[in-house]
């Protein structure tokens, strides 16, 4: 009875094992771009990037059994994208698709053609489409928010939809025996509460491989710049595995084994958002900002800070670990040493910032108003007291004033509201919007206020008003019978192309494109009887100003 629990028992894990095991999405050798977790401004990477070889048009297979249960275009920046499900509870997504195999792609077709949009969500049924592990399901390519042709691959738990980290299910097709390297320590004085190397700003430094000693007093917290490099490549990657202690206690420890789709602008707090705008490498802290409850995280009450208040040497250990146990180890050691008088001084200045007139508390509703704008902040999306440095430069050939609303980037947990008023009367209030420094923005006009969802707070921002339709130009037929296509450019320099339609003899056609469209002729069922045709193309830009340009072709 003993011997077969135990066989009962290894078997099970033997199978548990072999369902971890996914098969490859490509037909050649593996080889990564990027994986599960890095960090990235404003979201975090949720996903594998294989590399198919520099080309577009590679297969892609379903990685195991399962059914095509979604497509999409247009989306999420994944552009066209597949998403099978499978039994053990999971779905993966095929991202950035240069196409579809035929009996999706005409699902898909004629949605777009039902919705008359080139942007769709088209759900399928379980017995629709079943593929097994290894099928061809589609081809790679190089669409949506993609600087190059790969394939990036997420899994997501079909249940709620949380971002799990693909690699454990492909491991067995990778070779990696680099550990993650660290670049750099940074280490902050909590304000108003720690001072460090005599200063109350943080201090930066590269390890050695002898520990370093600083001096510290108060609580004091740390962040790590690193990382993470795989066998037969030259990119970077996440580290998937942080732990830090003190003495030999651990004080703050992160894994990266799934998120929810809610977390991604967390990754702003856990990253000094502050030091990455300005520098553009990511610190990534040991400790938690009160609004910051990023479930990957593991802080104790103290969210990660720590205690010098002996006159004694700390030994502080970081180490970092890959998915495939390959650890590097980084250690420094802290003197405490007693700052009181500046440790005073930091206390009298955080005082003081609460007394200033734009000082906003994380966990309070915020309303910031100046003359003519009105800023306005619900509780919890600040990560941590702030105070804000608005400022407001007159415009009077403009229809408002420009407002500065922050000095540097602040993290936000979501977008806020920013409401500006208009300086002079408009003919067309109903075309107005809000611009930023970098452009577009948006917003509604109602009783002389324009209203938006900002996302960057040290940005300026005016009322814009736009009124001048999209301009549209003819390119012309190219391609032969079989693959002839009509292109066309829409542009429009203001607020941007909200929509375009094309319609040839009455009949709909997709055009597919940014600035260049591209109608496919055979592909919209257009019979070639070498005939003129009437294409009627209707233009739209986010302020409602239209264009509708009649142009004749024969085919």
């Amino acid at each position: 009875m003993r011997i077969f629990c135990v066989l009962t028992f290894w078997m099970g894990c033997l199978m548990l094992q072999a369902q971890s095991r996914y098969v490859s999405p490509i037909d050649f050798a593996v080889s990564l771009a990027g994986n599960f977790g890095e960090p990235r401004p404003n979201h975090f990477h949720c996903g594998l990037d294989f590399r198919t070889q520099g080309a577009i048009g590679k297969k892609i297979y379903s990685v195991a059994d399962g059914y095509i249960s979604r497509a999409t275009v247009g989306l999420d920046g994944f552009g066209n994208a597949l998403y099978v499900s499978h039994p053990d509870g999971n779905t993966s997504v095929y991202c950035h698709l240069d196409r579809f195999l035929p009996d999706v792609a005409r699902e898909v077709f004629a949605r777009q053609c039902e919705k008359e949009s080139e942007t769709v969500d088209v759900r399928f049924t379980p017995g629709q489409f079943p593929v097994k592990a290894g099928q061809h399901i589609a081809f790679s390519g190089n669409t949506g928010a993609s600087a190059g042709p790969h394939l990036h691959l997420e899994l997501h738990r079909t249940s709620d939809g949380a971002l799990l980290n693909p690699l454990p299910y492909f491991k067995h097709l990778v070779r990696d025996n680099i550990a993650p390297r660290v670049h750099g320590i940074r280490i902050y004085p909590k304000p108003g509460e720690g001072v460090v190397s005599g200063s109350l700003s943080p201090v930066s430094f590269a390890p050695d491989a002898a520990p370093r000693t600083f001096q510290a007093w108060g609580k004091i917290g740390f962040a790590y710049w690193a990382d993470d490099y795989m066998s037969g490549t030259n990119n970077k990657f996440g580290v998937y595995k942080v732990s830090l202690r003190v003495d030999g206690k651990e004080v703050y420890a992160s894994q990266l084994d799934s998120l929810m789709p809610t977390d991604h602008r967390k990754i702003n707090s856990w990253g000094d958002y502050e030091w990455y705008m300005n520098r553009r490498t990511w610190y990534l802290k040991g400790f938690a900002d009160p609004g910051n409850d990023l479930a990957l995280l593991r802080v104790g009450e103290d969210r990660g800070w720590v205690t010098i208040d002996s006159v004694r040497t700390y030994e502080v250990e970081y180490q970092l670990t890959d998915e495939f146990g390959n650890t590097t180890t980084t250690r420094f050691r802290i003197q405490g040493t007693p700052y009181e008088s500046l440790l005073a001084e930091a206390a009298q200045k955080e005082a003081a910032k609460r007394a200033e007139p734009y000082f906003l508390e994380w966990n309070r509703p915020n309303v910031v108003q100046m003359p003519g704008m009105e800023l306005r902040i619900p509780s919890g999306l600040l990560f941590h007291d702030v105070v804000l440095t608005p400022s407001v430069k007159s415009t009077p050939d403009k229809l408002s004033h420009k407002y500065h609303l922050n000095d540097g980037p602040l993290p936000l947990r979501a977008n806020v509201t920013l409401m500006l008023a208009l300086s002079q009367p408009v003919a067309h209030p109903e075309k107005c919007y809000i611009e930023s420094s970098k452009g577009y923005v948006g917003g509604t006009c109602q009783d002389g206020w324009v209203s938006a969802s900002v996302r960057n707070l040290d940005e300026d921002y005016a009322i814009a008003q736009d009124t001048t339709p999209p301009v549209v130009r003819s390119l012309g037929l190219v391609g032969g019978k079989q693959n002839r296509r009509y292109r066309l450019s829409c542009r429009d320099s203001q607020s941007g192309i909200r929509s375009l339609k094309g319609y040839v003899d009455g009949k709909f056609v997709l055009f597919t494109g940014k600035e260049v469209r591209t109608c496919d002729l055979p592909k919209n069922g257009l019979r070639v009887e070498n005939r003129q045709r009437t294409l009627v193309v209707v233009a739209e830009d986010r302020c409602g100003n239209v264009t509708r340009d009649t142009l004749r072709f024969t085919y």
